[in-house]
């Protein structure tokens, strides 16, 4: 038969998801047994580690492949796929050596037994996979309004206007680009609900192509105190920020992502706290929101700190970009004008320009916050955080630089910092590199800090794997309670 008429035949038996079921479940058994070569007998760990390494990575590509490829299901989370997958291989098992049991207590020949096991075994996973394990319900697949969360009015009543002889206190920014939806349409109707109204919206489109323009400025409930401002060309996130600053007239400055929520009383319990005049940033606690469940609190995490906090704030970031409120005389106290037009945030970073201006302004002014969780942080399948940590290195390293060039004798004085600095870019490195697959390189970064805490301890054993394991082992890690993860840097 010539390739122009099998390639037909092959599409036809792919597109049967019994087909690329038994396809992934062969690809599976041979990751496990590669895996157990690789463990065991080329890196000599000991059986029983190596071999549950091995039935680990096969147990994980085999739920991905079964997920997305055998039976293509993207909808659902892995918080309900994932217990049914690991009951159905687990009752794969049982029924395997029932059947055999069975059969032998029957009379027939054991390799009779394991080939008639063999063969049922499969067809039952299949259905169990098919029409139970990857099948959602209506209740997994329809996006209920705020996802669900308590406290949030859809549609609030429009606010009274604006004070027109005076500038109001609070400028909030938003910054967009391509964020028209229903995560746009619930930020804002997060704003419109705020108790405390003497605030302004500075709305900065970054170029969108969507209607991101027409919901901002549409928007009943903020009508009269939303400014719409386009710029003339897409420019990174700093860069946008320090346009839409330019154009605040508040004297307190807070920002809000386009997909992120605040409860209703975020600000009327955050400004107060700036009648300490010493006071240059206030931020709130902070929920971690997958869209359909609160995953984290910040402050869980990371303890809050209040005062002159700097060494902290660098040793554990509890500061979320949407709960921050900032005195807009501390921003203006940290602002680079040596090109002219202000630049609060450092345009020459992209991943850490948030975490810069918080570091700059706790060096010389107080911190405070309120401590509920008054700031939703939706986080999306598509978060491309982990993806970074290679830019992370470098720009943790050009921060540490920053330091040393704004505070004369900085490394005298915070000698601790300057070494817990080098660590972290060390750590973010090594991520980078395993994940590129150049697990030997990422411990050679990672070498002169090995053993400083557990992460990285647990991080030198994971870089042994492939670097496609990566995402996985991070989702396990973060997963872990805290209390297994204390102490990490």
């Amino acid at each position: 038969m010539k390739a122009q008429q099998l390639l037909p035949l092959i599409r036809a038996a792919l597109e049967r998801s019994f087909v690329r079921y038994l396809i992934t479940g062969g690809l599976a058994t041979l990751v496990y047994f590669l895996g157990g070569l690789f463990f065991v007998r080329l890196l000599d760990w000991p059986l029983l580690f190596g071999n549950a390494c091995a039935v680990i990575i096969a147990f994980i590509f085999s739920y991905t492949g079964h997920r997305f490829w055998s039976f293509q299901q993207k909808e659902g989370r892995h918080a309900v796929f994932l217990p049914r997958f690991a009951a159905t291989q687990a009752a794969g098992l049982a029924v395997n050596s029932l059947i055999i049991a069975v059969l032998d207590g029957l009379g027939c020949p054991y390799e009779l037994s394991m080939i008639i096991a063999s063969a049922l075994v499969p067809l039952l996973t299949y259905v169990l996979l098919r029409f139970w394990v990857f099948r959602t319900t209506e209740e997994q697949t329809t996006r209920l309004p705020y996802g669900g969360l308590p406290g949030f009015v859809q549609k609030p009543a429009p606010l009274p206007p604006l004070p027109q002889d005076r500038a109001p206190r609070v400028s909030v920014i938003m910054n967009c680009l391509n964020s028209g939806g229903r995560d746009l349409e619930e930020a804002l109707d997060s704003l419109a609900a705020q108790t405390f109204t003497d605030f302004e919206v500075i709305f900065w489109d970054n170029g969108s192509t969507d209607n991101s323009p027409l919901m901002a400025q549409g928007h009943a409930g903020l009508r009269g105190r939303l400014r719409y401002f386009r710029g003339t060309q897409t420019v990174p996130l700093g860069a946008a920020r320090n346009l839409a600053i330019r154009e605040a007239r508040g004297d307190l400055i807070a920002f809000l992502d386009c997909d992120d929520l605040w409860r209703p009383e975020k600000l009327a319990r955050q400004v107060p706290l700036f009648d300490d005049p010493e006071v240059g940033l206030v931020c709130t606690d902070t929920e971690i929101f997958d869209g359909r469940r609160i995953l984290q609190r910040v402050f869980a995490n990371s303890a809050p700190g209040r005062g002159q906090v700097f060494g902290d704030l660098l040793r554990r970031q509890w500061i979320s970009m949407s709960s921050a409120v900032l005195r807009r005389a501390a921003l203006d106290a940290v602002a680079d004008t040596g090109g002219g037009q202000p630049q609060w945030f450092d345009e020459s970073l992209n991943v850490c320009e948030e975490a810069d201006v918080f570091y700059r302004v706790a060096h010389d002014w107080k911190l405070d916050y309120v401590d509920a969780p008054l700031t939703i942080w939706r986080v999306h399948g598509g978060n491309t955080t982990f993806r970074k940590f290679g830019q992370f290195a470098d720009e943790t390293l050009r921060i540490l630089d920053k330091h040393r060039a704004l505070y004369p004798g900085y490394d005298e004085t915070w000698p601790d910092l300057v070494q817990l600095l080098r660590q972290r870019a060390a750590f973010q490195k090594a991520v980078s590199l395993w994940r590129e697959g150049r697990g030997g390189q990422a411990r050679e970064a990672l070498r002169p800090w090995r053993n400083s805490c557990r992460k990285h301890r647990l991080f030198w054993l994971a870089s042994y794997l492939p670097g496609v394991c990566f995402d996985t082992a991070a989702r396990i890690y973060f997963a872990l309670p805290q209390l297994l993860r204390r102490g990490q840097n």
